[in-house]
């Protein structure tokens, strides 16, 4: 029963982790660039039992006689919580400095730090010296990885491979990367993503830039609500789970081994 009690708790946590991760994707249903979080759940470890048992009919003692019964599954595990970076949908806002990208690729920014992380949030502004910035203020890198850096006026143009232009006069190319690997690019927080040093990075050439709009979140409302109800249902599940396996451990103790006489 106690063994049971372990199984039924490990389900109820990857039960919640699901639900916290599920309601971030809500949170950010309309984060501009946000791709949803999923949950990769796996079993724990099995555990082999055996029985160890003396002979009872060897008067002399002994070893005792190990006998295999088989796996015991010991419940499940949260395994890992890659982001989906499937494409969202391009939404135009006729905002100049406002660049969506269709395909693979990310912006490459840095922060005050000068911490290099990536994103799909194309939702920039310019600062008092014309750098080019997201809205939480990091620095929008070109192609060799410096700041672009704009006049404060004039008709900004981005043509589709990321070409920067003011006035037909041109001020370098946005820095898009693509990663050969995506499932090494972990979340920053911000809607940032950071390279853990395995995703690969190169100029991108299958990404496409649209001026004048942006990318939405690719979170699915309704598909999350009815995720959301399904894992809320399957915590509770399991917490009945332990109560009942809880109140038989409880009226065992109490009642094995009393004497009736």
């Amino acid at each position: 029963m106690v063994r049971g009690m372990y199984s039924a708790t490990s389900g109820a946590l990857v039960a919640q982790s699901a639900v916290d991760t599920i309601a971030n994707n809500l949170a950010n249903a309309n984060t501009v660039g946000f791709k949803r979080t999923l949950l990769q759940v796996q079993a724990q470890p099995t555990t082999q039992l055996y029985r160890f048992q003396t002979d009872p009919t060897n008067t002399s003692g002994g070893a005792p006689a190990q006998q295999p019964i088989g796996a015991l599954g010991r419940g499940a595990q949260v395994y890992d919580t890659p982001a989906d970076f499937a494409q969202g949908a391009i939404a135009s806002t006729g905002n100049d400095l406002d660049v969506a990208l269709s395909g693979p690729g990310f912006f490459a920014v840095k922060d005050g730090n000068g911490a290099l992380s990536y994103t799909r949030d194309g939702e920039f502004t310019r600062d008092q010296n014309g750098v080019l910035t997201a809205q939480n203020g990091d620095r929008v890198l070109d192609a060799n990885g410096a700041p672009v850096v704009l006049p404060q006026s004039g008709k900004v143009t981005i043509d589709r491979n990321g070409a920067i232009s003011v006035d037909g006069q041109g001020y370098g190319q946005l820095g898009l990367v693509e990663f050969s690997n995506t499932s090494a690019l972990r979340p920053q927080g911000s809607n940032r993503y950071a390279d853990t040093g395995n995703a690969g990075p190169r100029a991108a050439t299958n990404t496409t830039a649209l001026q004048g709009s942006v990318e939405k979140s690719n979170a699915d409302v309704i598909r999350s609500m009815v995720d959301l109800i399904a894992n809320e249902r399957w915590f509770e599940a399991n917490q009945k789970s332990i109560q009942t396996q809880d109140t038989a451990v409880s009226e065992a103790v109490q009642t094995v081994g009393r004497s009736n006489a």
